[in-house]
């Protein structure tokens, strides 16, 4: 099984996903829970697909 931890793109789409969460802060709260909140829920399936594919199950 391929180890995840060390993945480049599993490091980069954590490293998105903290910067959605900053970026979105700043948003007003019209787009905050909607286009925000989309953006957090998409990079977190992105990151669960990426620990799938490295043979673990959540």
């Amino acid at each position: 099984m391929a180890e995840y931890d060390g993945l480049t793109v599993c490091k980069t789409s954590y490293d998105l996903l903290l910067e959605i969460f900053r970026f979105t802060k700043e948003f007003n709260q019209e787009f905050k829970y909607t286009v925000g909140e989309s953006l957090k829920k998409e990079t977190l399936e992105l990151i669960i697909l990426i620990y799938r594919a490295g043979g673990r199950d959540l």
